[in-house]
């Protein structure tokens, strides 16, 4: 049959493209309504204005290719719209007894409807976080979120079917072959082929025991099965647990991702190697090159760094790292990452093809309402293999999707059991999603020939309650972390109650090694003792843990989770460089060290020092609370042992020295 002739196709096409325009400057505005709702309320609109010149300047090198690129996406399906509604109108036209003016109007309309409520509904399918999510209540009475992905995709099937038939049938065999190659690669762009081919190798045997350690952020462990907690959340994680070494009583020193994560590579208390802050300047750091990537480097190992989230930490070469996989760091993750959210893109885009166009979005757990994490394991399951065939290799691994504001793309509802913690339901979604990556990660270990030989450390940097993370010293869920091993060989599974440090980490994995820990610049010690074998007579556990709050604003615990208050409160001391990474302004390091919580925990006892901020009055009180009686940490029983208050006291400042030299030592102190 004849084609559609050239004139009408362009007029289709004309239409189609100012149709998409319009919709995307539509969720444009919707979106940037949706954001300057969150972060420029009454109380917050001065400090971001404030801030906003400075963050464009940053961002405009990449602002209008950004937006070109989204222009571009939906001009194209504009045109493929157009050239679609085109080739019905000739079906319409040619099956009518009679022409019928109204074939081009319906055609246009009958297509655009179909495309658009497919595509409308999957996004919201997928990606309920998403702003456009809102079409999912509208289409509540289709059934959950499993019905509406399925009619959203009865409803794309239809329309590519149409598509396929009409070009064939009607279109002339170049804009057919254009229009088909374009749905073809936007319909494969989801498969990473990559990974596909990386499969199919075999596995190697490595000669020298490798070293993992995986970090799972913000994991409480007693939201784990082997813990008891009643939802399915963790079967993974679990099956590793019951064949490891596991330490039940361990602590980070302060509850917050990088100053956790460097006292893990150094060994270090924050005082010791200088990092006291997310995103504090680097000329701050004393231990940069003391880290375990760099003393493991020494010994032949290639060190290699694995993250989906830099929003709040900045690990870099700098920390003794070979290899680098991690999202765009600075201003950009944070705007771009807020802001990207468009149904098409979301769609269509949501993969490698679409990271290549938006670099942002590669392993990028910070745009939760689209991150999955499937293609940041994918990476990481073919990094092991690679690295296995060249040698040892130190890899640590941070799995993200567990840490705070806990949405990611489609997450899972579980029933209700008694024993669970209803408020924190979308925790606990993010964190299953966190237990499938480390079973595809412990998986490919396995596959490749490196698990039986390898010391494999699962962790997590910090834990989680209802009121997050380093802000409470009272609440030991924050800063008790997870820790298991699994050293080179075969393990028997026990549990071991002792008091430990994140800090013991570093020491531990040179001694297994048997590279010894002696004139170390450690302040952990090693664990070996017990991962070797179970310790006969164990020795008095008089260990303790120094730990710190990040900073504290208006109340005892510092800064809350909810995002206003974390701008209104946080901004002010924040900066953009020229290359538009965040860090600490300089003239509040100081003041912010000085008004942090501090603990110090023993087997028995914690020493409670709160500072608490009312306008420009700062006074100090410091409580002691006996662990076994009340490991709530509700009532202070300082002046019922001055003894151990004292005791515990002299240690706290020996350690912070002239931090807080100003103290009194008296129990309940305040200044």
């Amino acid at each position: 049959m004849k084609p559609e002739t050239g004139a009408a196709r362009r007029r289709f096409i004309r239409r189609g493209v100012f149709l998409f325009l319009a919709l995307w400057l539509a969720e444009a505005v919707t979106k940037a309504l949706a954001v300057l709702q969150e972060f420029t309320g009454d109380d917050l609109k001065s400090t971001v204005t404030s801030r906003l010149g400075e963050g464009l300047r940053a961002l405009a090198p990449g602002l209008v290719a950004y937006i070109l690129t989204l222009l571009a996406i939906y001009v194209l399906f504009g045109a493929l719209n157009g050239h679609y509604a085109g080739l019905l109108s000739v079906l319409i036209s040619r099956r009518a007894s009679r022409p019928r003016r109204s074939a081009s109007g319906l055609s246009f309309l009958a297509v655009n409807t179909v495309f658009l409520l497919g595509l409308y509904g999957l996004n919201a399918a997928l990606y309920p976080a998403s702003t456009l999510a809102f079409i999912r209540q509208s289409l509540s009475w289709i059934g959950g979120a499993g019905a509406l992905k399925a009619a959203s995709l009865a409803l794309l099937g239809l329309y590519l079917v149409g598509f396929v038939v009409l070009n064939i049938r009607y279109a002339s065999r170049k804009t057919a072959l254009v229009s088909l190659a374009v749905w073809g690669v936007l319909l494969a762009a989801p498969l990473n082929w990559g990974y596909l081919v990386y499969r199919a190798r075999p596995a190697v045997r490595p000669a020298t025991p490798n070293v993992v350690i995986i970090g799972i952020d913000s994991l409480n462990p007693l939201h784990t099965g082997y813990a008891g907690y009643p939802l399915p959340l963790t079967p993974n994680l679990d099956a590793f647990l019951r064949e490891s070494v596991v330490f039940g009583n361990c602590y980070t020193p302060i509850a917050r991702t990088f100053p956790s994560w460097y006292s893990i590579l150094t060994g270090q208390y924050p005082v010791t190697n200088g990092v006291r802050f997310n995103l504090q300047k680097r000329k701050s750091i004393k231990s940069a090159n003391r880290c375990l990537g760099h003393l493991l480097k020494e010994r032949g190992y290639r060190t290699v760094h694995y993250t989906d989230e830099v929003r709040f930490s900045n690990i870099t070469t700098a920390e003794g790292f070979d290899i680098l996989r991690h999202p765009v760091m600075g201003i950009k993750d944070f705007v771009f990452g807020s802001f990207h959210d468009f149904s098409l893109a979301n769609v269509f885009f949501n993969n490698p093809l679409g990271c290549l166009m938006f670099p942002f979005l590669k392993f990028n757990r910070a745009v939760f309402h689209l991150y999955d994490g499937r293609y940041f394991i994918d990476d990481l399951v073919m990094a092991i293999g690679r690295l296995n065939a060249r040698g040892p290799f130190f890899l640590a691994a941070h799995l993200c999707i567990g840490h705070w504001p806990y949405y990611h793309a489609s997450p899972r509802e579980f029933d209700f059991q008694s024993g669970a913690d209803p408020l924190m339901a979308l925790y606990d979604s993010a964190l299953s999603i966190a237990d499938r990556q480390l079973g595809r990660v412990l998986e490919a270990l396995k596959a490749s020939g490196v698990y039986d030989d390898a010391i494999v450390v699962v962790l997590s940097d910090h834990g989680e309650s209802k009121r997050g993370h380093g802000s409470d010293l009272r609440d030991s869920e924050q800063n008790r972390t997870l820790l298991a091993w699994k050293p080179a060989g075969t393990t028997v599974h026990r549990e071991v109650d002792r008091l430990v440090r994140t800090i013991d980490i570093a020491p531990t994995v040179l001694d297994l090694l048997g590279f010894g820990v002696e004139g170390g610049s450690f302040d952990g010690v090693s664990l070996g003792p017990w991962l070797r074998g179970p310790v006969g007579q164990e020795p008095p556990d008089d260990r303790s843990v120094i730990m710190e709050t990040e900073f504290s604003m208006d109340t005892p615990g510092g800064v809350g989770l909810a995002i206003q208050s974390m701008v209104k409160q946080g901004i002010v001391f924040y900066e953009f460089d020229r290359k538009g990474l965040i860090t600490l302004r300089d003239m509040y390091f100081d003041v912010l060290v000085r008004r942090r919580n501090r603990a110090l925990l023993t087997p028995e006892w914690k020493l409670v020092r709160d500072v608490v901020i009312r306008g420009d009055d700062e006074s100090v009180r410091t409580a002691l609370f006996d662990l076994q009686a009340d490991p709530a940490c509700k009532k202070d029983v300082s002046a019922e042992r001055p003894e151990i208050f004292l005791d515990l006291w002299e240690r706290m400042a020996l350690y912070y020295g002239e931090e807080i030299a100003s103290d009194s030592p008296d129990a309940g102190s305040r200044r």
